[in-house]
């Protein structure tokens, strides 16, 4: 888990669980008072440092397809919806988008 601050403030914090080759991203919020500040940008950037290092070849995550803004991120951060994963969690509809990474030495 990592948390990013601001000031002296958290202002968002992310959490990844290893899965055999593949990084499941989760839990991951940033306040929105500091959205826009490329806060979520950094906390990918470093689960994805860390990935590598651990020798990660795949990240994913799971979000829910009204979150417009963080699905636009993580777009941007080169993540691709896919057909996997869970599609319904207790009534909310769910969508897995995944990134393809190259494992550090």
């Amino acid at each position: 888990m990592w948390i990013a601050v601001l000031g002296d403030d958290v202002v968002g914090s992310v959490g990844a669980v290893a899965k055999g080759r593949s990084l499941y991203i989760r839990g991951m919020g940033v306040l929105p008072s500091a959205r826009g500040s490329g806060v979520g940008a950094q906390l990918l950037a470093q689960v994805e440092r860390w990935a590598a290092e651990c020798g990660s070849t795949r990240l994913f995550l799971s979000t829910t397809p009204f979150l417009h803004a963080a699905i636009r991120l993580y777009e941007r951060y080169g993540f691709r919806r896919t057909c996997d994963g869970d599609h319904d969690l207790f009534g909310t509809p769910l969508l897995t988008m995944e990134k393809l990474i190259a494992p550090g030495d």
